[in-house]
């Protein structure tokens, strides 16, 4: 029935292929990573380990956080959200409080902006927040200092051309390499010309690993264009944290054992999906 509804609904697109193609995971969820995405990721394990071991610092803060049952004020940031996972709440908020952003400019907002406000408030940060989102999941107004309510591919590169080194790039936005989509755009008009020092994150990223299924079935394509230039010029990207890869990996994903044990904290989530890197 909700494959029939979403076949009928106006609310959906619906993409008809003239050739059967099987979405399943290729690399990962039961078969080996992408060998030479693993590598590279890999190589840069002692970086992810020195800056989650940074993210302990703050840990007291993400002890006053709540589970979104029991969070009655819209405005703060919740665990166990349906969006924006426990390690992704952790890195985003301690990469904020540790880059101190002149600007942070997101392309799609909700819990994530939640997230960010908390952090300048609590380390006393002068970041301005930009919002990029035509219908955000979460009430942000109040949280951003500049909300523009469209689309990335009718924004102007004046907004992301502004970034200086330093500066957050946050995109969580459809997913889909399509004609004239976000992701599209993103791509082949705005990472190539940001400035070097520019700080990116991507969200619902698997590498060295493909999609799950759940995602192959929702065509997810986002990361294989990531992957692409990751691969072919690996010198402009310098790595910070592949949180899914962390997630998987017991020693990188033990260093915020210090943070999980709380008592508070026993039931949330604590895997993560965020991709950061700067811009060399």
């Amino acid at each position: 029935m909700k494959q029939l509804y979403k076949f009928l609904s106006s609310r959906y697109q619906n993409l008809f292929l003239e050739y059967k193609v099987n979405f399943a995971p290729r690399y990962g969820n039961g078969l080996p990573p992408h060998l030479q995405l693993y590598e590279l990721i890999n190589s840069q394990r002692s970086d992810y380990k020195r800056l989650l071991e940074q993210c302990l610092e703050f840990k007291t803060h993400f002890f006053e956080f709540k589970v979104l049952k029991d969070e009655s004020n819209p405005e703060l940031p919740a665990w166990n959200n349906g969006f924006l996972p426990g390690l992704d709440i952790v890195t985003l908020y301690c990469l904020v409080a540790l880059i101190r952003p002149n600007v942070y400019l997101e392309i799609g907002s909700g819990n994530s902006t939640k997230v960010v406000r908390q952090s300048i408030r609590k380390n006393n940060l002068q970041s301005k927040v930009i919002s990029i989102d035509p219908q955000p999941r979460a009430e942000i107004d109040a949280l951003a200092d500049v909300v523009i309510r469209q689309t990335l591919e009718t924004a102007t590169y004046s907004i992301t051309d502004a970034l200086d080194e330093n500066d957050i790039l946050f995109i969580d936005n459809s997913h889909r390499i399509l004609p004239n989509s976000d992701s599209t755009v993103f791509f082949l008009e705005i990472l190539p010309r940001l400035k070097k020092g520019v700080v990116v994150h991507l969200h619902d990223i698997y590498l060295p690993y493909d999609y799950p299924q759940f995602m192959c079935d929702r065509f997810y394509s986002e990361q294989y264009g990531l992957a692409i230039y990751l691969l072919s010029n690996p010198d402009r990207y310098k790595l910070l944290l592949p949180n899914y890869f962390v997630s998987e990996d017991t020693e990188l994903s033990g260093v915020l054992d210090e943070v999980w044990e709380n008592q508070s904290l026993r039931q949330v989530e604590k895997h993560g999906g965020s991709f950061w890197f700067v811009i060399q």
